[in-house]
């Protein structure tokens, strides 16, 4: 009886342990990964689509806008900079979970001949919040060669023990994104300039990108999950380019969808839909993810969540949670070409008033929205009971009227609350 109590006593000292482990563990750990994946990891389950790749299509497409205008569940797994390789890894752990009835898949890093990134913080964002798991262990196996290197990998808190001094307040209080994992960047980068190479000219497909290409078609056949392969408008070096277009050629041997938005004339304009020469900007999002979303909605037989009672509740709430997202977004954008970019939403309408006519960058933006209506200093100041020290003012409205921001700016920057005189 004695050895069964000690042994008792063993073994709930080294479960409490565990527990404490694991939860210094969590509150020591980098939280960016459990913010933009830990929803997912909870029910791999509720989405019919699973976005895959690098960080060029997760500000591209926008989740929650599919949801609102086609009733498509889907979720951004794309993580910064990954590798095919490390594609593939993180699909095969998400299928050991659920299974989606389509993989869109950006094909950037088709290039790269190596199985994964050098940079080991971005890694940890995209696996740091998968559950452990057979499929993981391996993957990690496959990424690095020694044990040592992977260690820090099957046990995080190796690598962030000593963060102590670093603790905030976000570190006890974790707050998932409200985008499924979408970012947003809100400059605009004339790329103009920039030439595609012709869409035959292409790289061999011998590297490590092709082999877990290969793979990750292999096994989506094998299930019964469409596989569409898509190349993310970018402003690609010409090797790059050749090895994304070879990935055509791949998708046309597999019979499997390709959507080529990158050589397809007219769908963004490269002076105003770009924040840089790699990502998109809100502009050029808005029009990708309608692509996207027009192509889902009327080739890949999905379910329409809205008809569903229980899935709209709670698809409905989390788009609240994502337009207040954006609102907040846009109420502390400090640039005025930022603040527009916000405003290109057919959810708000503004009243303007602007003291001159803008001219370059601007003019294009303003250009590109519909929902502005011009009005006269009189009426703007009567608005914000005040005399404006300002170029221009806005005045943002939902589609009840109610305002939801109003703001001055002074040659493109935002200005204090009193700069506003009463």
């Amino acid at each position: 009886m004695h050895q069964i109590k000690k042994l008792a006593s063993c073994i709930c000292f080294m479960l409490i342990l565990g527990i404490l482990s694991g939860a210094v563990s969590s509150l020591m750990e980098m939280k960016e990964s459990r913010e933009r994946y830990a929803e997912f990891w909870q029910d791999p389950t509720g989405y019919d689509v699973w976005f895959m790749g690098t960080s060029h299509i997760y500000y591209a497409i926008q989740p929650m806008e599919l949801w609102e205008q086609y009733g498509i569940r889907s979720y951004n797994l794309a993580a910064p900079s990954s590798t095919i390789p490390q594609i593939y890894w993180t699909l095969m752990c998400a299928l050991e979970y659920g299974q989606p009835k389509v993989v869109v898949m950006d094909t950037y890093k088709a290039h790269v001949d190596k199985k994964r990134q050098d940079q080991d913080k971005l890694i940890h964002i995209a696996f740091d919040s998968i559950p452990l798991s057979a499929a993981k262990i391996r993957g990690i196996c496959d990424m690095f060669d020694t044990w040592e290197d992977r260690f820090e990998y099957f046990c995080p808190f190796s690598v962030y023990h000593n963060r102590w001094e670093e603790l905030s307040e976000a570190d006890f209080h974790i707050q998932p994104y409200a985008t499924k994992n979408a970012l947003f960047k809100s400059k605009t980068v004339d790329n103009s300039a920039f030439r595609r190479i012709a869409r035959d000219d292409m790289a061999g497909t011998d590297n490590t990108a092709f082999r877990y290409l290969e793979k990750i078609i292999r096994e989506c056949q094998k299930r019964g999950i469409q596989l569409i392969l898509t190349d993310i408008p970018s402003c690609l070096a010409d090797n790059m380019q050749r090895s994304v277009n070879a990935v055509q050629k791949v998708a046309q041997e597999h019979s499997l969808v390709y959507l080529d938005m990158a050589y397809d004339e007219g769908l963004l304009d490269y002076s105003m839909d770009f924040a840089d020469k790699a990502h998109v900007n809100l502009f050029g999002s808005e029009k990708l993810t309608k692509y996207v979303g027009d192509y889902l909605s009327q080739h890949c037989g999905l379910p329409d969540g809205r008809e569903s009672q229980a899935i709209a509740e709670k698809w409905d709430a989390d788009y609240q949670d994502y337009l207040q997202y954006r609102l907040k977004r846009m109420r502390n954008a400090q640039s005025l070409k930022s603040y527009l970019q916000w405003l290109s939403d057919s959810r708000y309408s503004c009243r303007i008033y602007q003291e001159e006519e803008p001219k370059g960058v601007l003019a294009k933006e303003l250009a590109q929205l519909d929902n502005l209506t011009y009005i006269s200093r009189e009426e703007a100041e009567a608005r914000i009971g005040g005399e404006i020290n300002g170029d221009t003012a806005l005045f943002v409205e939902d589609k009840n009227d109610v305002l939801l921001d109003q703001a001055v700016f002074q040659k493109g920057k935002r200005q204090e609350e009193d700069t506003v005189q009463k």
